[in-house]
């Protein structure tokens, strides 16, 4: 019988579903995945599992016994453990100190054997040599082990691992996966909800994979890897290579064959998040007239690089430059006066506006209304009929549209999209791709795209890359990075399974 057993799950938010009828088991000793692209509903089921989200519908079993409604604080004094994506530990405290209070909380009150958990734990999960060194004073690979052994320290039945292996190193992860593998191996059942796909293909026994909320599939790493619904999910559907390219995509393609100097660029970029780092020496250039794909999986410092190059984040180190010269530490506002902007993932559109109101807020940049307006309307006539609407009420494809046409006013340098074609059918997709190529053309800006699926950014760039762990691995023609795409969004080669 699973020692976890989550019985179709249902979850709404108003009227939408962020779950449905999701099913899942974890056997004891055994280490099950649960994958998914971003707003797969994935947050939401461990949320359930947990505790911490209320459900519509379904059945939770923990060991045999109905937690449904049991409240989350119970649910851990019967043996539900968890890690969290966000690192969470007791800064002030030392490392001893973390693992005796989880060991405390789950017998009652300190006992020799409290004692004897602590350090049979300190030793499971390596830290004796920093065992009396406050947290905040340990790199975030060590605290990670730190949480992860708080949590062992419960002698929970269950382990629930929230994206472990976020912010570490190659190393740091190979050493949290040895911890997990002797957890799982003392009966313990894990599940583990992850990003890193190699780290997931190379530990699990089980994987479930969810897709807008939804159940897809579920089978062994070589299953799910050769399944082509998880593939579409994670990569979108495939482009037939065969198709001619648009005229303009034929216009942007030929311009690559005349030398520009770069018109952005990052220079070995590190970055990250407090003490936790995400981008290792990242370096890209991007030239006028250029479309550069930005792909990867999830979590693997795309948008950590789009902040760093529209100055949200400051890099640790390395340069940013813009024509040439270094604009590290220049304020958000002032790049997006020298021609830098970015159209955010959710469109970035004032939704109690009308069309035209969210035009009037491009004047900031020195272009008259009437000139924005005109230059809006001609690229997207939609729009001009929806002049008087709020932009709130319009649809998705409508307001990517107004989106784009905002950034475009301001006649940008540089133009930075994040997730273009989020929620959008694909025509429309198709049409929002073919302006990008037309402007890429025309006005001659450096152009950075964050596409989740890879295919519908390839159609049109003219130079691609791929991102895994912080790390921009290759970079080259869309041909040749599509090619690699299968590798990096669900680890299929064989040294990827031998980790």
């Amino acid at each position: 019988m699973p020692v976890l057993e989550v019985r179709q799950i249902d979850v709404r938010f108003g009227g939408l579903y962020a779950v449905q009828d999701v099913s899942l088991a974890v056997e004891a000793g055994s280490i099950t995945g649960l994958i998914g692209p971003n707003g797969a509903g994935k947050t939401t089921l461990f949320n359930v599992i947990t505790g911490l989200q209320t459900t519509a519908g379904g059945i939770i079993h923990l060991d045999g016994r109905d937690i449904t409604d049991v409240p989350a604080y119970k649910r851990a004094r019967q043996g539900l453990a968890r890690t969290f994506q966000r690192l969470e530990v007791f800064d002030s405290l030392t490392v001893r100190e973390n693992i005796q209070v989880a060991a405390e909380a789950s017998r009652g009150r300190r006992t020799r054997a409290v004692v004897d958990d602590v350090e049979r734990v300190i030793d499971l999960v390596g830290l004796n040599d920093v065992v009396d060194s406050r947290v905040d004073t340990l790199p975030t690979g060590i605290a990670r082990l730190v949480e992860l052994g708080r949590a062992i320290a419960t002698r929970p039945t269950v382990l629930l691992c929230d994206e472990c292996s976020s912010g570490l190193t190659d190393e740091e992860t190979k050493v949290v996966g040895a911890v997990i593998r002797r957890v799982a191996a003392d009966g313990v059942g894990v599940l583990l909800v992850e990003h890193d796909m190699s780290f997931v293909m190379g530990m699990c026994d089980t994987i479930y994979v969810l897709n807008l909320g939804l159940k897809i599939a579920e089978g062994t790493p070589a299953e799910i890897q050769a399944n082509a619904e998880v593939r579409t999910a994670y990569l979108g559907e495939a482009k037939d290579a065969s198709a001619p390219p648009t005229h303009a995509v034929k216009e942007l393609r030929a311009l690559q064959f005349v030398p520009r100097a770069p018109l952005v660029e990052l220079r070995n970029v590190h970055a990250g998040y407090g003490t936790i780092d995400v981008l290792h020496g990242v370096s890209l250039t991007v030239s006028p007239g250029e479309v550069f794909g930005l792909l990867g999986p999830n979590g693997a410092g795309k948008s950590t690089t789009l902040k760093v190059l529209n100055g949200e984040v400051l890099p640790s180190s390395g340069d940013v430059l813009l024509r040439g010269q270094s604009v590290v530490g220049v304020p958000m506002d002032a790049l997006a006066r020298a021609g830098v902007c970015t159209i955010p993932e959710g469109r970035g559109v004032f939704p109690n506006l009308t069309v035209d109101d969210n035009l009037r807020m491009s004047t900031f940049a020195g272009a008259s209304l009437t000139h924005i307006r005109e230059r809006a309307f001609s690229t997207f006539p939609r729009l001009a009929e929806r002049r008087r609407q709020l932009a709130g009420t319009m649809s998705g494809g409508e307001q990517q549209m107004l989106a784009l046409a905002r950034a475009l006013a301001v006649d940008p340098v540089v133009l930075i999209i994040d997730e273009l074609s989020m929620g959008l059918g694909p025509l429309i997709v198709a049409q929002l791709y073919e302006t990008v190529a037309e402007v890429a053309v025309s006005e001659a800006m450096a152009i950075v795209i964050i596409e989740q699926f890879a295919h519908d950014v390839l159609g049109v760039a003219t130079k691609a890359g791929v991102m895994v762990h912080g790390r921009l691995v290759s970079v080259g023609s869309p041909r040749e990075i599509a090619e690699t795409l299968s590798d990096a969004y669900l680890a299929t080669s064989a040294e990827s399974l031998a980790e």
